[in-house]
């Protein structure tokens, strides 16, 4: 089953900041135009919070710089330091 480059880039997201609770506390959604606008278009609407500030799954959400792909900012108590996990494509299914 293909799949839209809206549904590609939200589950990169989703993935990456799966990711990121290995590295520790994930705080920061960093994204770039594009990725927000694949997100709220493929992205449910339980994992939204409309208030402010805007969440996506309980993190805020922030303009990545141009051209930058996007990122999650994630607090690491044990080294008391910001970590970042990058955001990635995933590769595509193989076809069946």
């Amino acid at each position: 089953m293909k799949i839209t480059e809206e549904q590609a880039a939200t589950q990169a997201v989703n993935h990456a900041i799966l990711a990121a609770h290995r590295l520790g506390e994930p705080r920061v959604l960093q994204l770039s135009y594009e990725q927000f606008r694949a997100l709220k278009v493929c992205g449910l609407p339980a994992d939204w919070n409309a208030g402010l500030p805007m969440t996506y799954r309980g993190l805020r959400l922030a303009q990545a710089a141009d051209g930058a792909c996007g990122r999650v900012l994630v607090w690491d108590r044990a080294r008391e330091k910001q970590m970042v996990q990058l955001i990635r494509r995933l590769p595509e299914d193989p076809p069946a």
